[in-house]
């Protein structure tokens, strides 16, 4: 720890140094044209361009989301440096662990245009993202590493804002999936996924009005890796949304319910069972924001509900909550500095626990020059209801330069963050644990980013200390916190590049660490990568290959390495209007675990249609 704060304080000497030594220029967010002009709002919460952000925030755009019609939100995921699914290639609706950089669930904030969404009655206080279609979403970026300071508690190893559809124009939208779902070495003879999204926008004047419905439907395999019953799921998510403009002021209030109704099979013992679930997930959203002379001032609100029946042996049913309001004032301070204040409130239970509730206020400060030298730092107070007061802070500098038509970005960072135990791991009448203490931990982070007109590679090198940590004790059966600090630590490698003018190229490797310990069910290295060719007649071909390393599962056995490949191809049509897409997936149809006992896809095949008029 005592090299970790030796490193920051460096970094913050060679950053105020440089900033006394500075002119002052005129410089604003908005001026200069380089190859990293793409504009990130997650990173400070204020419009930067890449150039002046301080960490290599992720932007997973339309196109690429288009690109994967007919696959799932956590599939995607799963293709990007330092994020893992643990579950996405298991049966449709099955729990899944959005590990970033060895995360655990509750360490990821998970945002739905720009509102907190939860569900208490979780182990992690996470959001299932089994809730959610890929279609109805239109941008996500991601950013990784601490953020506590700007997000509060939730963030401590990512940030994840999924951006819905927006409306522009009149447009409706429709599209139509379908193929298979089936475990290794079956034949592809019966269709059993379906899907279908359509979506309606009307935009008269000032006012803008959207409707949409998602529905899914699967019954192709069992849970487990020796059951012949097969185990369907079938999801439907309905939603509206009302906006306007006017002059400085823009509102919009968005309301939606997903459905999921699934079976299951029996864990202990791992066995087929004719077990039954249903979850119903209730949001409504508020979003408003006010622009004054030097700034913009602005309000998110979500007020969620969730209901989970469960029928097995061991029946249940949980009623929760989630209610969060922010506001959130954005200040141009000068034509280089620029400060960010906010105030967040939470509340959330389930059944009859205490309701867990934090207050917090928080500030930010971030300096742009003329010369590429940057700086964003901040700190945030959070009362919490049970734990009482914490303070994280984070110091994130970076420098840009140009160097023979190319652009460089290095950049350094230390956040830390505050979790405090869900209500599940305190009460649940099995394995809570009242005296829990709150998770706290520092991340440290030092990359370099290279840009050029066609491509563009990223190198991070990462460390987070947790003490003390959650962890589920084995020998008591019950949640407890871990006798001493715990320390992950990896590197990511991004690379993106245009080939020749029709061929892209993408490559992400992440390794990451436990010190001293094993990462259950993570690999240590993984690999993505991808290769897409447009031809002329507006065709397009994909290549995509996925390695995960050795793992090891709950019984600290070893999980084999395994590669996957998948092929997809699409063609519009129709002025762009109307496309066509196949994708077949694990094509070599590779027999692979990814959790011990349960069942992994095999080769299959999905079909899709997308219209847009």
């Amino acid at each position: 720890m005592k090299t970790v704060r030796l490193t920051v304080l460096t970094l913050l000497c060679v950053v105020f140094t440089a900033l006394a030594q500075e002119e002052q220029k005129n410089d604003s967010l908005v001026k200069k044209t380089n190859y990293l002009d793409e504009v990130v709002l997650l990173d400070a919460r204020i419009p930067l361009k890449r150039s002046q952000s301080g960490k290599p925030v992720l932007r997973i755009d339309e196109k690429q989301i288009k690109q994967f019609n007919g696959r799932s939100l956590s599939e995607l995921l799963s293709t990007q440096a330092g994020i893992e699914v643990v579950g996405n290639r298991l049966i449709t609706g099955q729990n899944l662990r959005l590990a970033v950089r060895g995360s655990s669930n509750n360490q990821v904030l998970i945002l739905v245009d720009g509102v907190r969404v939860a569900d208490p009655s979780r182990i992690g206080n996470d959001f299932d993202l089994n809730f959610l279609s890929l279609n109805q979403i239109s941008s996500i970026e991601i950013l990784k590493g601490g953020a506590s300071t700007l997000y509060g508690s939730s963030a401590a190893a990512a940030v994840v804002n999924i951006s819905t559809h927006k409306v522009t124009k009149n447009q409706l939208n429709v599209n139509l999936n379908a193929g298979t779902e089936q475990a290794q070495n079956e034949s592809l003879n019966q269709f059993n996924y379906l899907s279908n999204h359509i979506q309606y926008a009307l935009k008269a004047k000032d006012i803008f009005f959207k409707v949409g419905y998602a529905g899914l439907k699967t019954s192709g395999m069992s849970a487990v890796e020796s059951g012949t019953e097969k185990d369907p799921f079938e999801r439907y998510n309905i939603n509206a949304q009302l906006g306007g403009k006017h002059s400085q002021f823009s509102w919009y209030v968005q309301a939606s319910k997903a459905k999921i109704e699934n079976d299951y099979d029996n864990v202990f013992p791992v066995e087929d069972a004719d077990f039954n679930a249903i979850s119903t997930f209730e949001n409504i959203a508020v979003n408003a924001k006010y622009t004054y002379g030097l700034g913009e001032v602005s309000l998110d609100a979500g007020m969620q509900n969730t209901d989970r029946e469960y029928y097995d042996n061991y029946p249940a049913q949980y009623t929760a909550y989630n209610r969060t309001f922010e506001i959130v004032n954005r200040l141009k301070l000068s034509d280089q500095w620029y400060s960010v204040q906010g105030y967040l409130k939470q509340q959330a239970s389930y059944e009859d626990r205490p309701v867990l509730e934090q207050n917090d206020l928080f500030a930010n400060v971030v300096y742009v020059s003329t010369s590429g030298l940057n700086f964003n730092a901040g700190v945030r107070r959070n009362d919490h209801k049970t734990y009482g007061e914490h303070f994280t802070y984070s110091v994130n500098p970076s420098y840009s330069f140009s160097l023979i038509e190319q652009q460089f970005k290095l950049y350094g960072s230390y956040n830390t963050a505050f979790i405090a135990p869900s209500l599940f791991q305190l009460y649940d009448t099995y394995s809570g644990n009242a005296d829990l203490m709150p998770e706290e931990s520092a991340s440290l982070e030092l990359g370099l980013t290279w840009v050029k007109e066609d491509g563009r590679a990223t190198l991070a090198l990462f460390q987070r200390t947790e003490d003390p940590k959650i962890v589920y004790d084995f020998s008591t059966y019950a949640y407890a916190n871990a006798p001493s600090d715990i320390k992950y630590q990896g590197v990511e490698l991004s690379y993106t590049n245009r080939l020749f003018e029709e061929l892209d190229f993408n490559l992400n490797y992440t390794f990451t660490e436990l010190k001293n310990d094993a990462l259950i069910r993570l690999p240590k290295h993984a690999v993505d990568s991808s290769l897409n060719y447009a031809f002329k007649d507006e065709s397009n071909l994909g290549l995509y290959y996925a390695y995960r390393g050795k793992r090891q599962a709950v019984d600290l056995s070893s999980l084999d390495a395994y590669g996957l490949i998948d092929l997809r191809y699409a063609k519009t049509f129709h002025n762009d209007k109307l496309t066509a897409s196949i994708w077949l997936s694990n094509i070599l149809d590779t027999d692979y675990i990814e959790i011990t006992n349960f069942t992994t896809r095999g080769r299959n095949f999905r079909f899709g249609l997308s219209y847009q008029l």
